[in-house]
């Protein structure tokens, strides 16, 4: 399906920095697109790794892949089958959609301790390489030689940069013998810049607010569905076949508004958005028939909206005496 049909069976959601999809079912799905300008990033996680390759040679490996839990894990469960040891924190890069390329470059190595093969020191990839990536995981070697195994010390930095655009230095300092080694944690899923929630920590409406939208939005009246308009007021008003085969449409609605909004936590725009239908709902409302549904929005306008900046506040404080507690 493509972002701008309309589509019963997944919803697609895609603003300047994230894509949610919504699915009926688990599987395998592919997300295609291209980019719109040059302005567009594509965002590429850079560690690096180096072990022992001989009584005297050692060899660092930098790998530039895309930004995400999946492709870093890659790399990390790679590197520990082969003894790899991860020098630096992993750094981010962005890279832009101006068909530059990427290039790779040692420098500051210690001339009178180690010597790097001819010809190494600074490796390219071709912009398409880059940014249609979709093989092995990106990455290029560096074999240095050390002249003496006194040497026990091995430091020097990678410049990883885009013709024309940004670059990324990682530092290396790291002892070279076996028993001196101190490896920094391999990262995990967390630690990708993705930032996703989960658990007690995700963004979440209190759930007593969430049930008195859904109980309010999903009753059908005389002017229609009005989880139509919570949609419309919450900008998902897109694609609305999706919510209306949905048992909760409004819950949907919710749920996929969190998703959107893991970030900023962003209460306020909620708040108002209620607010704004509250005083639609007041304005319409003329015959006597409608007067309980109007109760109904006034009640969602007024006390709920208190009620969320109430237990905001009460999650901030907790989140807050929480992180105090860990230090």
């Amino acid at each position: 399906m493509s972002v701008d049909e309309e589509c019963a069976s997944c919803y697609c959601l895609v603003d300047s920095a994230s894509c949610h999809v919504l699915l009926d079912a688990p599987g395998s799905y592919a997300l295609v697109g291209e980019p719109l300008s040059q302005a567009a990033v594509k965002r590429l996680k850079l560690a690096v790794f180096g072990a022992l390759e001989g009584p005297l040679s050692y060899g660092i490996r930098v790998y530039c892949v895309d930004d995400t839990p999946h492709a870093f894990q890659g790399v990390v469960w790679a590197e520990r089958s082969r003894g790899g040891q991860l020098l630096e924190e992993p750094q981010t890069l962005p890279f832009r959609a101006s068909s530059s390329s990427l290039q790779v470059s040692i420098q500051d190595v210690p001339q009178f301790l180690w010597s790097i093969k001819p010809f190494t020191t600074c490796q390219e990839f071709s912009f398409s390489q880059v940014w249609c990536s979709h093989q092995a995981p990106l990455h290029c070697a560096f074999s240095l030689e050390r002249f003496s195994p006194a040497t026990a010390q091995l430091s020097c930095k990678l410049s990883v940069r885009q013709l024309h655009g940004h670059e990324t230095i990682l530092q290396v300092y790291t002892a070279v013998a076996e028993c001196e080694k101190e490896p920094l944690p391999f990262f995990t899923q967390s630690d990708c810049t993705v930032t996703t929630q989960s658990g007690p920590r995700a963004f979440r409406i209190p759930p007593s607010i969430h049930h008195r939208i859904c109980a309010t939005f999903d009753t059908a009246n005389a002017k229609g569905n009005d989880w139509q308009l919570l949609a419309h007021k919450l900008h998902l008003e897109r694609n609305l076949g999706y919510f209306a085969k949905q048992q909760s449409p409004s819950a949907v609605i919710l749920s996929l508004w969190e998703a959107w909004h893991q970030d900023n936590a962003d209460l306020d725009s909620l708040a108002s958005a209620l607010e704004e239908i509250g005083k639609i709902h007041s304005t319409k409302t003329i015959s006597t028939d409608h007067r309980e549904d109007a109760s109904d929005f006034n009640h969602i306008e007024s006390g709920s909206l208190r009620r969320i900046a109430q237990l905001d506040a009460l999650k901030t404080e907790e989140q807050t005496t929480e992180y105090a507690g860990q230090d």
